[in-house]
């Protein structure tokens, strides 16, 4: 069986870590919901205008003094306005709720009367976007505003141009088909601590360029992946949640932790995996357990 501390413990903790903000809530858990980890990434938009305030001008692709110039022109407040709502609404509904961590070592665990729950994390995420020069911000982003005669700019992590919200052609699969994506969606990825999708494969080594085309993936599979040059979500993108979790785990007292007794044969294989990773992604929704589901290493996907 399971031990459970008789004292019930309740957390709505938030956690400053370096490239996000990160909120555990357990006071939602009950026998139908989950605990819940919001992500808060804080940006802070800059407009990069022509020189001299001029209507137009040039800047080159990556903010670099090799890149190729561009045409830029000068951003009218409603433009600006518009631009970052629609950055941050989009950006933000695409990353929202889309991962579950299983939570395999029942951490967190509660009580609704007599009967025990140990909660799986709902993954969440809120973008704050807010102009540069006011407040505190995880990052500073510089934002272009492209000439009508534009269509391409070179963009990064950092730096957007007034076309990235959009939906363009990234490259083909094997069979020739368009694979589309909103290049804001990667980049904030990015932020969040994700990288290209082939990284650490022969063709991207982690030592070598990763920004490199092949980095973008090679497979059909690869390339469609939201780290790649399409908008596929995988489990393993929940890895900021997680990261976070592994962070809330170290702080939290060990009243709040539920302890699976040792096992024998196989099972004690499995639960030394567990230890080395506690919460496991899916992304279709999960449901508190009871410790026996733990135990027995089942997912209650339904209620």
């Amino acid at each position: 069986m399971i031990v459970v501390s008789e004292r019930v413990n309740t957390v709505k903790k938030t956690l400053n870590l370096p490239k996000f903000d990160a909120t555990l809530n357990t006071d939602v858990c009950d026998a139908r919901n989950n605990a819940e980890l919001t992500l808060k990434l804080k940006l802070g938009f800059r407009q990069i205008n022509p020189v001299g305030g001029a209507a137009s001008g040039m800047y080159n692709d990556y903010g670099s003094a090799t890149g190729t110039p561009r045409k830029i022109v000068k951003w009218t407040p409603g433009e600006w306005a518009a631009w970052k709502s629609n950055f941050v609404r989009s950006a933000q509904a695409f990353w929202h709720g889309k991962f579950w961590l299983v939570n395999q070592l029942g951490y967190f665990g509660y009580k609704v009367g007599a009967q025990i729950y140990l909660p799986n994390i709902w993954c969440r995420f809120e973008m704050v976007g807010s102009e540069a020069s006011s407040g505190v911000h995880h990052h500073v982003i510089d934002v272009v505003r492209l000439d009508v005669t534009e269509n391409w700019f070179g963009s990064h992590s950092t730096l957007y141009d007034s076309l990235d919200t959009r939906s363009v052609q990234k490259g083909t699969d094997s069979a020739g088909h368009a694979i589309m994506q909103r290049a804001h969606v990667h980049e904030v990825g990015h932020l969040l601590g994700l990288g290209h999708v082939d990284i650490g494969k022969a063709h991207c080594l982690a030592t070598t360029n990763t920004n490199a085309s092949a980095c973008y993936g090679i497979a059909d599979q690869d390339k469609n992946s939201v780290m790649g040059q399409g908008m596929q979500l995988r489990p393993e993108h929940a890895e900021p949640w997680m990261t976070a979790m592994r962070e809330f785990v170290k702080v939290e007292t060990k009243s709040t932790v539920y302890t699976i007794p040792p096992a024998t044969g196989l099972q004690i294989a499995l639960r030394v995996l567990d230890v080395l990773v506690p919460f496991v992604p899916k992304m279709q929704r999960q449901y508190p357990r009871k410790p026996a589901e733990v135990e027995a290493r089942t997912l209650i996907t339904a209620r």
